[in-house]
């Protein structure tokens, strides 16, 4: 992976047993001396926000678990211009193992702790034990069920549900990548992105973000303590203003869209 010599920390894993990830993620396949044959060839890695830890079109040597923090996926346009195209959290995989390189760049939203493999290593491995070939299978599949919720939040959806799209994933993803049990129905977080890489991420301007976020404060969806830190109070309320579920009747619904008073 690209930047190593820039990172805080590379050192060797502390015991897989201990591990945030070895319940939930990739590892979760596996157990006795196939974690073992894992752990060997796995390496601990703290990448800084806003670094990058790989670029479009670099050699894939290295797979990785996120183990906590946020990264970005970016791509490049042939005139240069760069759109974040996806975020990824803690337990998802990253990287493509059928690919001989990087399709797109990934950076650290905020620090970012990763347990990271050796490309040849890692594919025998796949290939010598099946449920773990078999999760990444799933969490690809997942992977594409996402990309394609995302097309019909950008493609179909008023400014307004995007936006509520997007602080509803956040959400929905906060209450399992935190250190301690929240209420039921209830998220904090820090947002990853600024303002303006939520604007980019969603295709809308930078005022029309700002003026959405400002809506969904006022109809009491969300809670603001700082300019990135998001309290969602009732996620279901905010699910059905999305338009990603049918908690609502179209009554209640209209009443969350209508104009503030």
């Amino acid at each position: 992976m690209a930047g190593q010599p820039n990172d805080r920390a590379y050192a060797p894993p502390a015991r897989c047993e201990m591990c945030v990830a070895r319940y939930r993620a990739l590892c979760s396949t596996l157990s006795g001396e196939q974690l073992d044959r894992l752990a060997n060839m796995g390496r601990r890695r703290t990448v800084p926000a806003n670094q990058y830890i790989f670029r479009d079109g670099d050699e894939a040597l290295y797979f990785a678990s996120i183990l906590s923090g946020v990264v970005k996926l970016i791509k490049t346009t042939a005139d240069g211009e760069q759109h974040i195209i996806g975020l990824m959290y803690a337990q998802d995989f990253l990287g493509h193992t059928f690919g001989k390189s990087h399709r797109f760049s990934a950076a650290a939203a905020t620090e970012v702790e990763l347990c990271t493999f050796p490309r040849a290593p890692f594919v025998r491995l796949l290939d010598d034990y099946p449920p773990m070939e078999r999760w990444l299978f799933e969490f690809t599949v997942r992977e594409l069920d996402h990309c394609r919720d995302w097309t019909l939040t950008l493609g179909r959806k008023s400014s307004y549900e995007r936006v509520a799209s997007l602080l509803l994933i956040i959400a929905r993803r906060a209450r399992y990548t935190g250190n301690g049990p929240l209420p039921r129905n209830y998220a904090q977080f820090e947002l990853p992105l600024t303002r303006s890489e939520l604007a980019d991420y969603l295709g809308l301007t930078l005022e029309t973000v700002s003026r959405m976020v400002g809506k969904l404060k006022r109809k009491g969806l969300i809670e603001l303590r700082s300019t990135r830190e998001v309290i969602v109070p009732d996620i279901g309320l905010l699910a059905a203003v999305a338009s990603m579920d049918g908690s609502l009747d179209a009554e209640g619904r209209q009443k969350l869209l209508e104009p503030h008073e």
